[in-house]
């Protein structure tokens, strides 16, 4: 099932049309796209040691547990976003598969302040659609192109992973200057 929106859309119109696709994805399809995910990021992050950033899935987004899972077995260290205040980037505290998470404030899983914040390597980054040329579309609030453009200022190096449907890519994002590029997106289907 892919998305094909109409040519030229705004983002808010493209983004309600690929949120309205994504949530007919049923909870089988949803589940077998999880795992086939985690196939293939075990490929794209290589080694061992990196701090590698995941998130807990809403809204329908794939579920990139299996693969956080699996890179920690590798000995990767794993980190969750927190959202902080609106406009703000994302910060990232540290967390263990076994551990506890609590809600934060915007309703979302985070770890507990307890946990330090780190500096992740390799960000996963979840999306409403994306396309061939590496743009993303989001929610609208710009937390990830804040934090990629910062993060990016104090590790060069990080490498931005977008992880979706492979029926999120569409044809065309209206990218604008403040718009962070994703290095790669990872889909059930393999990576780009």
């Amino acid at each position: 099932m892919a998305i094909e929106p109409k040519k030229n859309l705004d983002k808010k119109t493209l983004r309600a049309e690929c949120l309205s696709a994504r949530e007919r994805i049923t909870p089988e399809e949803a589940r077998a796209a999880s795992l086939g995910i985690a196939k293939h990021l075990i490929r794209l992050v290589p080694g061992t040691g990196l701090v590698v950033a995941g998130y807990r899935p809403v809204r329908g987004e794939i579920d990139v547990f299996e693969a956080m899972a699996q890179l920690s077995e590798r000995g990767h260290t794993l980190c969750l976003p927190v959202m902080m205040a609106p406009r703000a980037p994302l910060i990232f505290r540290r967390w263990k598969i076994s551990h506890p998470l609590e809600v934060g404030q915007y309703g979302i899983e985070v770890p507990p302040e307890t946990e330090p914040e780190l500096v992740p390597d390799v960000v996963l980054a979840p999306l409403v659609a994306f396309d061939k040329d590496g743009h993303r579309l989001g929610y609208g609030a710009g937390f990830y192109d804040i934090t990629i453009r910062e993060l990016r200022k104090v590790k060069p190096t990080a490498h931005i992973i977008g992880v979706a449907f492979a029926s999120q890519e569409v044809a065309h994002i209206p990218a604008e200057p403040h718009d962070a590029k994703l290095d790669a997106v990872v889909t059930e289907k393999g990576g780009q």
